[in-house]
Order: structure tokens, then sequence, then C-alpha cells
């Protein structure tokens, strides 16, 4: 399975819209085989997008994201799971245990996906 996390260094973006990086995480057996990280580009959800299903990728993994991003993105078949904060690996680890869960129409917070309010390069620790 291929996930990609929206990233800020070491921690999951607090905002989709201007991360600076995602990362692509190949996952086997529960276990990550292979991470790439892909600088951004431009802030461009169809950059994004197209990237994201070029690369076959299941799940995005975010911060927030706003309506027209996440459109986009659950257009192209990727599923989003937003208002995920922290370590990229205590979340890749609570994902792949199942305490974050795919749900297209409900963010980690419970709440459709919203406009993003701050977009500012802070980690979300």
């Amino acid at each position: 399975m291929r996930i990609a996390i929206a990233t800020d260094q070491d921690f999951v973006a607090s905002c989709f819209g201007c991360c600076p990086a995602c990362m692509i995480v190949d996952l086997e057996g529960g276990e990550i085989c292979r991470t790439v990280v892909i600088p951004n580009a431009g802030w461009s959800h169809k950059y994004w997008a197209d990237l994201l299903e070029r690369n076959s990728v299941a799940c995005l993994i975010t911060g927030q994201i706003g309506t027209n991003a996440l459109a986009v993105i659950r257009w192209r078949g990727v599923k989003v799971i937003s208002g995920v904060k922290g370590p990229i690996d205590d979340v890749v680890k609570k994902y792949v245990s199942g305490a974050i869960r795919s749900a297209d129409d409900v963010t980690a917070e419970g709440t459709p996906g919203r406009p993003a309010q701050d977009c500012r390069f802070s980690k979300t620790a």
C-alpha cells in the first residue's frame, strides 16, 4: 500500500495547501519499506492531485485541507484523512494499527473538510 503525508520536516504539516513537502510512504506487512520526499513545487491542488494519482497513492494524511483541494484529490480516487498532528513516524504507526482510519467524508477530528485557517510553515507537534 502507498500513502502520502503532507510534511513539514519530521511532522505532519499543519496545512496541506502550503506544506513544504509531501512524503510518499510504501507499506508492506504494516512496515515502512520505502519513503520518498517530494518538495512542494508551487502549492497547486492539481499538481498534488496529479502526483498522487500517478504514484497510485491510496490515502493522503494531512493537517488542515481546504474544500477545493479536498474535492480535487478525492475526485482522483485518493482518500483523505485531515486534522492529523504529530511526528510522521508516530502517525504512520497509528495509521498501520488502524488508529487513524480512512474516511472520505469525515476528517480525523470529525468535521467535514474545512478551509485551512493558517498557512504558516509551523510544526504541528
